[in-house]
């Protein structure tokens, strides 16, 4: 089966732990999305790929918290900006969270889709301003993104 989400190497920023950190956020999307496939689109509730979504929440908010303390560690100008953000990204994860627990929402592929773009927007665009202030701003940018690349190279393409 072709994996849901194939993390491109173009969208690696540069920025190891933050990358590895992205590819697992999108190996844990793939994850859910398998468990969806296997069950099929039936109107239940899927308990495993829920509990899945609940860990890529997790996930999500130890990214944020690390992402931001890199930005600290840089002096990103634009860490309180990003930080809103996070929060606001974070915000609409647990409205979708509760949405689904409530029975307001079913947790279908679509649902899946929308989180799919989620990661991938943030990552492309406001972490990419960080990785892009990192390689103007930084002397040995040359070394991380090496080590990111050499991180890339370890995880297998694409993602399961």
């Amino acid at each position: 089966m072709k994996p849901f989400l194939c993390w491109r190497d173009d969208w690696l920023l540069g920025l190891n732990e933050l990358d590895t950190q992205h590819l697992a956020l999108a190996g844990r999307l793939n994850q859910i999305h398998s468990v969806m496939v296997a069950a099929g689109e039936k109107s239940e509730f899927n308990s495993d790929a829920y509990r899945r979504l609940l860990d890529f929440a997790e996930m999500a908010r130890e990214h944020f918290r690390d992402e931001e303390s890199v930005m600290r560690d840089r002096d990103y100008p634009g860490l309180g900006e990003h930080h809103r953000e996070h929060a606001l990204l974070l915000a609409e994860l647990q409205d979708l969270i509760r949405h689904i627990e409530e029975g307001k929402r079913d947790f279908k592929l679509q649902t899946l889709t929308a989180l799919k773009y989620w990661l991938i927007d943030h990552a492309l665009n406001s972490d990419k301003e960080f990785a892009d202030f990192c390689r103007r701003h930084t002397v040995s940018v040359a070394g991380v993104a090496s080590a990111s690349r050499h991180a890339s190279s370890q995880i297998h393409h694409p993602i399961r």
